[in-house]
């Protein structure tokens, strides 16, 4: 059916299909001018509170100039009443709002170098709604320049009608000049924050990197927030918040606490003192907090005293692994009892992966922006918002502002992110008025990084010596070297005398062979157990499991576990003695974390043992902190430093030293292909046509990855795994992709990661298949999966598959 034109009396932005009961047809749609409005009305809403009001109205107001014209008209009724296939991205829209604002920037070149500095930065949110690009193209030219020049003949057209329609150019005028007094204020606290002498080594133009992404992330989530509401028909309710009720459910959830031993007193005044520093000024702050010290609580109770004090429109909880997101939102949703303020965002609960499209589509409209007051998340979640390429990670960055950002584990940070993440942080403190906490037991250095963390960084609470003295329960010892025999006669020693004992590898193949060994020396007399990444979640947790049962009965097992770095954080279980092969310091410490954890006995033992001939060449993280490690030992052995390896004074040795063995730059996310960091990628200085931004945030944005990705998912028969791979090899799957999909999401729980290199081995004994429509590998030969070990490539006899 053909609309005829004249049924618009306005440009339309969207349009929707209605059917009613009785089969009939209608539309409905939302003109461009009021999209525009509603557009400019939230994005200035996100960033009010942070000065930058003036500046997302603009940019939101200008966003959608482009769609002002007869040929976009044609195109969505097309799209939409015809029924027509259409190219998405046909018709470009983004370019006729580039011009119109970067028409003004001839205006003042030269005069008014904050008024050029504005309106690019407006120019770039409204060029990026879609999709970032780079500030310089090929052969160093300017994008705006090209986006200014490049041949458009609806262009005139679009700005005419907008005027028109939409807003006045005096309107604009004002405006501009409101967001330009805006970008002076934000100017001035940049160049406050830049800790650089040399010009050539300065840090403005990455800060500036980040106002492109603030003003992006608000236009972007303005537009797709108001297209959702017209596509729904309806307007997004507001949650009332309110942070006494939340604080007044926490208290009554926390009163009934027991305060019988020593260690619920001292993890009462933990929760105190975090209540009382709630009251500090905004900043970057540490959080010490002893393993079993009540952490997550007590940062929660800091997190909601700060938000109703300052505030706050949001608090975000980061979390390395998703074991301890699911162990810690648990416990913060029975404190803060009202599941609707709590937004869950990792992997399996909601996935974003392949949304970055680029024209908006309904599936992207329904991925959940960052907006309930309370966010659990992981830490790649949290990189990936703040440098990713994809626009729902993009969209995410403003929900930043203003809130309270808990880092759980803080130490877990790659150390190649240091720059990135040091000046991320910075600019959302002094700028987005956000309080961030870093918790770890073993705090990084961050200040002592090439591009330092802000050097106002201080403890957020000091616990006396007595609260302290509570969770001292194990003592590190450095055993020296040993070989892999002298490690396996050195276990069986401890086993002799102990009733459990964890010993933690650095790689799949050391735990494989120690596993092995100590397995045939015990002969079955005590149960052994096994641990790591070549199992699925699932088989982990089933034998995490099985420990903990064994390790509670009245009269414990003596049992035996021999696992990678995968136990040292978000298990909740406790050893009589722990062997550590020595590695970073912050594995050490975690490690300790699962030896004696509750206080079964005044004081245990965690040995600290250089494997001989280990090799790390391709885990050149842990080797780097290996040596790191190694220094503090010297240290402490020859000068007689330090009375405890875990003291702050250690600890900050220990980082010292392993941020001065890194090369310099290599701390700036090094992108081999590209000969580049993305610092300096986000740091560009060499400016063109003489214009002030040059920041490659599209390139930037497609290089980052949190871990490397050169791995893929692949579902193993394990347990109910074994189901899904018949499901999804069954003829019904091959047909109806609707009970693929359903098998797929099954899965969960049952995938392996694996190199590249590993899935070669297998494809050529024919034992995995690719599922081309879901993008996963499928193990279809359960010969190379063993129920102790899991994934096990030795079957083939494949060499160097462990590390």
């Amino acid at each position: 059916m053909k609309v005829k034109s004249e049924v618009f009396s306005m440009y339309p932005a969207h349009i929707r299909k209605e059917i009613s009961c009785d089969g009939k047809v209608t539309y409905s749609f939302q003109s461009v001018a009021e999209h525009c409005r509603n557009t400019a009305k939230y994005a200035s809403e996100a960033l009010k509170a942070v000065g930058l009001e003036k500046t997302s109205y603009l940019a939101g107001l200008l966003h959608d100039v482009g769609k002002h014209t007869l040929r976009f008209v044609q195109y969505i009724e097309d799209a939409v009443i015809n029924e027509k296939e259409v190219k998405r991205g046909s018709v470009n829209h983004t370019f006729a709002g580039v011009k119109l604002i970067l028409a003004k920037h001839a205006k003042y070149v030269g005069t008014n170098d904050l008024q050029d500095l504005t309106i690019e930065l407006i120019a770039y949110a409204i060029g990026a709604h879609h999709g970032l690009f780079d500030c310089i193209k090929d052969k160093d030219e300017s994008a705006f320049a090209y986006r200014l020049e490049k041949e458009n003949i609806d262009s005139e057209e679009a700005i005419e009608n907008f005027y028109n329609e939409c807003a006045s150019e005096d309107e604009i005028e004002k405006l501009l000049l409101e967001a330009t007094a805006e970008i002076k204020n934000l100017a001035d606290i940049i160049v406050s924050i830049d800790r650089t002498e040399d010009d050539e080594e300065h840090e403005i133009p990455f800060y500036y990197s980040l106002v492109c992404r603030l003003l992006t992330s608000a236009v972007i989530d303005a537009d797709r927030k108001d297209t959702m509401e017209f596509e729904k028909n309806e307007v997004t309710k507001q949650l009332d918040l309110d942070w006494s009720r939340i604080l007044a459910n926490f208290d009554s959830y926390i009163e009934n606490f027991k305060t019988e031993r020593d260690i619920d007193l001292a993890r009462k005044a933990i929760s105190a003192a975090c209540a009382v520093a709630a009251q500090k000024p905004e900043g970057v702050y540490r959080l010490n907090v002893p393993t079993g010290g009540g952490k997550t609580l007590s940062s929660l109770r800091y997190a909601l005293e700060h938000a109703k004090k300052y505030h706050k429109k949001r608090m975000f909880f980061v979390m390395p692994l998703l074991s301890i997101i699911e162990q810690n939102a648990q416990e913060i949703r029975k404190a803060v009892q009202d599941d609707s303020i709590l937004l869950e965002h990792h992997s399996n609960v909601i996935d974003d992966e392949n949304s970055d499209v680029e024209e908006l589509n309904k599936r992207e409209l329904l991925i959940q922006s960052w907006d309930n007051p309370i966010v659990i998340t992981t830490l790649v979640q949290l990189l990936n918002t703040m440098f990713l390429g994809k626009t729902s990670s993009v969209r995410r960055f403003a929900s930043l502002c203003n809130s309270v950002i808990v880092f759980d584990e803080v130490q877990s940070l790659p150390n190649t992110m240091l720059t990135l993440f040091n000046l991320t942080i910075n600019f959302l403190v002094t700028k987005c008025h956000a309080t961030v906490i870093l918790c770890s037991a073993t705090q990084p250095s961050f200040e002592n990084a090439e591009h330092k963390l802000l050097s106002e960084v201080s403890d957020l609470i000091t616990l006396p010596s007595e609260t302290l003295k509570v969770f001292e329960r194990v003592e590190l010892v450095d055993k020296g070297s040993m070989s892999m025999e002298e490690l396996s006669d050195f276990a069986l020693e401890i086993i002799r005398s102990k009733k459990s004992l964890l010993v933690v590898c650095n790689t799949k193949r050391e735990a494989k062979e120690l596993f092995e060994s100590l397995q045939a020396e015990v002969n079955g007399v005590i149960p052994m157990y096994h641990l790591s990444a070549s199992m699925c979640t699932k088989h982990r947790k089933m034998i995490v499991e099985s420990m903990k049962i064994d390790l509670s009965l009245p009269d414990p097992k003596q049992i035996v576990c021999v696992a990678t770095q995968v136990i040292e954080a978000g298990v909740d279980i406790s050893f009589n003695c722990v062997i550590r092969l020595q590695a970073g310091m912050d594995s050490i410490v975690q490690a300790a974390g699962r030896c004696n954890r509750n206080g079964e006995n005044k004081l245990e033992s965690v040995y600290i043992v250089n494997l001989l001939g280990e090799k790390l060449h391709r885990l050149k993280e842990i080797e780097t902190a290996k040596r790191a490690t190694e220094s503090l030992l010297q240290e402490v052995k020859i000068k007689k430093h330090y009375t405890s390896l875990n003291s702050d004074a250690a600890i900050s040795f220990y980082y010292k030293k392993l941020y001065s063995m890194m090369n310099k730059g290599e701390q700036d996310f090094f992108v081999p292909n590209l000969h580049k960091s993305l610092y300096g990628l986000l740091n560009q200085h060499d400016v063109a046509d003489g214009y002030f931004l040059a920041q490659q945030l599209k390139t930037a944005g497609k290089y980052f990855n949190v871990f490397d990705n050169n791995t893929v998912e692949m579902i193993v028969p394990y347990g109910k795994g074994q189901d899904v791979i018949s499901e999804l090899n069954s003829e019904k799957a091959m047909y109806n992709l609707a009970y693929a999909e359903e098998a797929i999401k099954q899965a969960t729980g049952y995938t392996v990661t694996c190199y590249q290199y590993q899935i070669d081995i297998l494809k050529k004994d024919a034992a995995v298949i690719y599922n081309d429509c879901f993008g996963i590998y499928i193990l279809n030969d359960s010969a190379y999966y063993d129920d102790k070990l899991g994934l096990n490539l030795d079957a083939i006899g494949g060499e160097g598959v462990f590390y």
